[in-house]
């Protein structure tokens, strides 16, 4: 693995980027579309929270008011 690679995984936007993905495994194909299952708040609420945190810490960085 190369230095970059290594430095995306450290990110800790990108860590948040990959649980979002974990609760995208809530779905299923059914044979005709997805069918979703329903996620408990305790599963996806602390998620919510680091998505807002880490679109908090980007506006600052990037000095835009929302």
């Amino acid at each position: 693995m190369n230095d970059q690679v290594k430095k995306m995984w450290a990110d800790p936007r990108f860590q948040v980027y990959a649980d979002v993905l974990k609760l995208e495994g809530s779905r299923m194909w059914s044979g005709q579309g997805w069918s979703y299952h329903y996620i408990i708040p305790e599963k996806y609420l602390p998620v919510k929270d680091q998505v807002r945190k880490a679109l908090d810490d980007l506006y600052k960085e990037y000095g835009v008011e929302e």
